[in-house]
């Protein structure tokens, strides 16, 4: 996991192997890291995050909710 702040606003990177997934509390920090990367990597944006490694994503009002109901039986 990658963290970067600038000033009040905060760059979140997760990396998996071939996978990555990215946010930030500002638009242009997202746009910004995206444009960089691809300029190293073949990448697509994919929009919203609901699954990553096997975990359902879900924002929530108060935050985001992890859960892996699909492994249930």
């Amino acid at each position: 996991m990658f963290i970067k702040k600038v000033n009040s606003e905060l760059l979140i990177v997760q990396i998996n192997v071939d996978d990555i997934i990215f946010g930030a509390t500002n638009e242009i920090l997202c746009k910004e890291f995206y444009n960089c990367m691809q300029k190293e990597f073949e990448m697509s944006m994919m929009g919203e995050l609901n699954f990553f490694l096997g975990h359902q994503v879900k924002k929530i009002k108060h935050g985001t909710f992890l859960c892996q109901t699909k492994y249930c039986t």
